[in-house]
């Protein structure tokens, strides 16, 4: 007979595990969650009969995560990863991103509470907004030059100089202008978003 309920019990208890691993670091985390794991297929195999209640003895004769986790850090000697907590410096970096990019940048990359991808991204959006900006200034100069014109004798052109490039719609160019001139305020935006979930991941962590 098959346990029905096996693969919800067991990975019920390998959730609990790693939740109470949460502040180990994550490749001794899930190194022990790894063995334990093939601790529950070696202990099946041995099963000749199995119902929802062998699997529970199973995990039982495991003992609770709690205590498992407890165990594995005495013995492989692991020291608890410390805890981040966000202050000031984070939230300068957030706002000074926008207003002032390199010492914004410093803070951002000086703090831990982002990922890399995260300080990649934090980074770059406020650049590309200012390098439209830059790029739309001169456009605007561009296309405000005036055209050299030679007409023929018959009031023909014969040849224009303009050096103004063909614009896009107008709608177009709103649109390209808005987002390009918002994103660093979309960059800003992620930074907090990325922070707020890094605040309520240590949360629940503790």
């Amino acid at each position: 007979m098959t346990a029905p309920h096996a693969d919800q019990l067991i990975d019920g208890y390998l959730a609990r595990l790693r939740a109470a691993a949460t502040d180990v670091p994550a490749g001794t985390r899930n190194e022990l969650i790894d063995d334990m794991r093939a601790h529950i297929v070696e202990a099946r195999s041995r099963e000749t009969e199995e119902t929802d209640a062998t699997i529970l003895n199973i995990l039982d004769r495991l003992g609770e995560p709690a205590v498992v986790v407890a165990d594995a850090r005495e013995r492989l000697g692991v020291r608890p990863s410390a805890r981040f907590r966000w202050g000031l410096r984070e939230i300068a970096a957030v706002f000074l991103v926008v207003g002032v990019w390199p010492i914004g940048v410093i803070l951002l990359w000086m703090s831990p509470a982002w990922n890399t991808r995260d300080k990649v991204i934090g980074s770059v959006l406020p650049l590309l907004g200012y390098a439209g900006v830059f790029l739309g200034a001169a456009q605007t100069q561009t296309a405000g030059s005036p055209c050299g014109q030679i007409v023929d004798q018959a009031g023909n052109v014969v040849r224009s100089s303009c050096t103004g490039a063909a614009g896009l719609p107008g709608i177009v160019n709103v649109l390209i202008s808005i987002v390009v001139f918002g994103m660093p305020l979309i960059g800003m935006f992620y930074l907090a978003i990325r922070l707020r979930i890094s605040r309520d991941r240590a949360a629940a962590a503790a």
